[in-house]
């Protein structure tokens, strides 16, 4: 009886995805208005395309994406195109691509972050997440470190202020508000100190 059952619900299933007007899965593609001209130090024009997506979105399921930030290292050799999505307001992604100096275009790996900055020497890369820090180097190894909860990041020259809230495992409420400084590279902490609910590392306009 169970298999019968599962044999029927498989023909259903098959039945509805080739009645569908989109398909199932729905065909992916790269998205026009996504691309982003980089022009390398040599003058030659590379296209990054953006992350792909569904060629027929379904208006009801989709996923809204856009172009966040394009943004060159110090030294104008590398430059960083981060994108980022939203499905319904509730669900977010994102794709960062880091544009080479002879034009080559690499997706980092790890790359749902919701903000991304360069250091100050413009050796690395760095991606502020939800509670997730991310460090890139120029040929994509990754460096990160985790907290429960990141309101704001800035790099001010050798460190990275955060501004980091913990909550209280028993009754889920906030317990505490910090600016936390990590070295940079090596994102390892060196200062905590309370902050009284104040953002202290927001970025500088």
């Amino acid at each position: 009886m169970i298999r019968i059952s599962l044999l029927a619900l498989g023909f259903l299933l098959g039945q509805a995805q080739a009645q569908s007007p989109l398909g199932y899965p729905p065909p992916l593609g790269y998205d026009p208005h996504l691309a982003v001209n980089v022009k390398t130090p040599a003058g030659k024009v590379v296209v990054v395309k953006g992350p792909q997506v569904p060629l027929q979105p379904d208006p009801d399921f989709t996923w809204r994406w856009s172009v966040q930030k394009v943004v060159e290292n110090s030294s104008g050799q590398f430059t960083a195109v981060h994108y980022s999505g939203s499905l319904a307001a509730k669900y977010r992604d994102a794709a960062v691509f880091l544009v080479h100096p002879d034009g080559r275009i690499d997706r980092l790996k790890n790359d749902t972050v919701l903000d991304v900055q360069w250091t100050t020497d413009g050796r690395y890369l760095l991606g502020t997440g939800a509670n997730t820090i991310r460090l890139w180097n120029l040929s994509g190894g990754l460096r990160q470190v985790s907290y429960q909860d990141i309101r704001a990041s800035r790099v001010t020259g050798k460190t990275l202020c955060l501004n980091v809230n913990w909550y209280s495992p028993t009754t889920g409420q906030l317990s505490r508000t910090a600016e936390l400084h990590l070295a940079l590279p090596s994102l390892s902490q060196v200062s905590d100190k309370d902050t009284d609910g104040n953002a202290t590392c927001e970025a500088q306009p």
